[in-house]
């Protein structure tokens, strides 16, 4: 075996196609990104999540490596023939519109957007790399280099593009952008409408004082989403939000049913989704996005002709290299006309066509609303609309003994339920009793503070159930009930309340296994951890006293007694369950930070965070205020939230 023949031959194969692998692989995590940037508002799974991350994480180390390929292989000579050394010249201009990146995708995670300014700089050395790289084609006489003035112009407008929309979702320029809308908001409510008017404000009235009145009606939730959106920008930025600011949002929400609030608060977070992760750019003019849209086209398509005309003539170039440049051009052009059919077909041109009461946006509106194609699109899927589920043990909704609860290593069984309309409106009328039950800023702060002490109360057995819920912190009181939850749900049949209460045990369960960010932090992850391998082992070691599962299985008992000694149907029983965890669900919602919401919508959504921004649209949240006189009293925001 003639081994050095074999390593020249490897070594030329790298040589010819090392830059031409690495191009299409970058056109190909374009595509992936393109496609995956809109799906994750509402997909989530361990592999999407982690192809997406490679994806992203690769896509521009990727391009900057094939640029500077380029840039180190360009030149030849004046070439009339078919040279198999010759790169196009436009490649190197093509891979700068990769790193502009799709427009459907521009952030994997909200701390990506604080990266800005790293983007700028990285901006001009691509620019240069790419001018440099075009430059040497010149001076080689390439017979395609004049492809690379329209490509190079739309690297530079889609890479600007992609800087200008990180700098606008970062937090500061996010927080003036607050600040702003705070101030607009203050103009069209507190300034021109009576404190009095909100309180008695039938939804005739709230529309017209919204402008939604003059909005047709297939159309008017997306108005009401804006606006509820206008106002989360408030709560994002840590501002407070004024009296008749909530009392407005409030208005909106009250007289809805549970699936439309959360259908509309569904709406409401595509809109933060798409100015935090896409390149929406809402703070810039809808017209001059269109602008940009349809030159990035434009100078695609007539690219892509251009060297159809061109190469026909032309024998630079392998058949290879031609193939692969079609590829390219193809590619670019097919990519932005998905991006154009997103934009168009996006909330954000439905709102601003609805607006217009211009003949051919109402014909716009018209057709599409008309259209049952059409229609489904832009009534698409908002959020996953499921919750993802962790049992201590796959084994205890079995008759098992306690040793086999849980197994070494915290075996935990994952899956997933969907958010029914009944939990929809459990949560719901959860909500709107809370809200019912405000009268001052310290009754908002104690009613903020229920975690299931009020179901209990309620109930008639809050001294007996005190224990488990308001002597001990948060977490430990949600793994107790959790733990007693699954006994008393062994031999069940599946009531709804039954459903409710086991399915929302599971979902704080996996809050805390996979998105500990988004609880409160009361416990501490070291007690946490040291609870959960204190459990582990005594149940491992048989032994029952003085544990969190002993705990929680003599909690488990004392619900138990409720039906055999106090008389307690079935039912009743586990309604009162339910009710528990939804005010644990409630209590977690607006404890966890704006930004820890934030984070939690590139992963398709969770349902702590549709809770979370309901409640502060009811004006059940600290930033509600209710009363100016007590606006000093809240210690915790600085005078700059408050008058900046």
């Amino acid at each position: 075996m003639d081994v050095d023949g074999l390593s020249v031959r490897v070594v030329a194969l790298w040589n010819d196609w090392q830059l031409r692998s690495m191009i299409l692989l970058s056109l190909w995590l374009q595509i992936f990104l393109t496609i995956a940037g809109g799906r994750r508002k509402y997909t989530a799974g361990i592999w999407l999540g982690t192809l997406v991350w490679l994806a992203y994480t690769s896509a521009d180390p990727l391009a900057t490596l094939s640029l500077g390929t380029i840039t180190r292989n360009q030149g030849g000579s004046n070439c009339n023939t078919k040279n198999e050394s010759i790169t196009p010249a436009f490649w190197s201009s093509m891979l700068l519109v990769h790193l502009g990146g799709p427009y459907t995708f521009t952030a994997y995670a909200v701390e990506d957007n604080e990266l800005w300014s790293r983007h700028v700089l990285q901006l001009l050395t691509q620019l240069s790399m790419s001018f440099y790289a075009s430059l040497r084609s010149w001076w080689s006489m390439d017979p395609l280099r004049y492809l690379a003035i329209p490509i190079f112009i739309a690297g530079i407008m889609k890479y600007g593009e992609r800087v200008l929309v990180l700098w606008l979702a970062s937090s500061n320029k996010f927080r003036e952008s607050a600040n702003e809308e705070r101030k607009l908001l203050r103009e069209q409510l507190d300034n021109k409408i009576p404190r009095d008017d909100f309180d008695n404000m039938d939804a005739t009235r709230c529309d017209k004082v919204l402008g939604f009145d003059r909005i047709r009606p297939e159309a008017k939730h997306l108005h009401e989403a804006h606006f509820l959106f206008r106002i989360l920008k408030l709560l994002y930025g840590d501002y407070l939000v004024t009296y008749p600011t909530h009392m407005s949002s409030y208005n909106i929400l009250k007289r809805k049913s549970a699936a439309k609030a959360f259908e509309l608060i569904g709406v409401e977070l595509g809109f933060m989704f798409d100015v935090l992760f896409t390149k929406a750019m809402t703070g810039v003019g809808w017209r001059p996005r269109l602008f940009l849209r349809s030159i990035n086209f434009l100078l695609s398509v007539s690219a892509l002709l251009a060297f159809w005309i061109m190469a026909r003539n032309s024998k630079a170039y392998s058949e290879i290299d031609i193939t692969i440049s079609y590829l390219l051009l193809g590619g670019a052009v097919v990519l932005d006309i998905y991006s154009v059919i997103w934009m168009l077909l996006s909330d954000w041109t439905m709102l601003w066509l609805s607006k217009k009461r211009e003949p051919l946006a109402e014909s716009i509106c018209q057709f599409i609303y008309s259209s049952r194609w059409l229609s489904s699109l832009i009534h698409k899927k908002r959020w996953k609309e499921s919750m993802n589920q962790h049992a201590i043990h796959k084994h205890i909704e079995q008759s098992v003994p306690m040793g086999n609860l849980i197994s070494k290593g915290h075996n935990f069984r994952r899956w997933k339920e969907d958010v029914d309309c009944y939990l929809k409106e459990l949560i719901f009328e959860r909500l709107l009793d809370m809200r019912s039950r405000y009268s001052r800023q310290d009754d908002q702060r104690m009613i903020l503070a229920e975690r299931g002490d009020h179901a209990l109360r309620r109930n008639g057995c809050s001294e007996k159930f005190r224990w488990s819920v308001v002597d001990i912190d948060f977490h430990e009181s949600f793994l107790l009930w959790h733990i007693a939850t699954w006994f008393c749900h062994v031999g069940h049949t599946e009531s709804p309340h039954v459903k409710v209460s086991r399915s929302l045990a599971s979902y704080m369960l996996y809050l805390r296994s996979d998105m500990p960010f988004m609880l409160p932090k009361e416990m501490g992850e070291a007690k946490y951890m040291s609870t959960s391998v204190e459990a582990t082992f005594q149940v491992e070691e048989g032994q029952t006293e003085g544990s969190v599962l002993s705990d929680g299985r003599n909690l488990a008992s004392a619900l138990d007694l409720l039906e055999t000694e106090d008389g307690w149907s079935d039912e009743t029983k586990w309604e009162m369950i339910s009710q528990v965890w939804v005010e644990m669900l409630t209590f977690a919602a607006i404890h966890c930070g704006w930004k820890e919401h934030a984070k939690a919508l590139s992963q398709g959504g969770e349902l702590l965070t549709f809770v979370a921004v309901l409640m502060s649209h009811l004006g059940i949240s600290e930033q509600c205020i209710y009363n100016m006189l007590l606006l000093f009293d809240l210690f915790f925001y600085t005078p700059e939230h408050l008058f900046p």
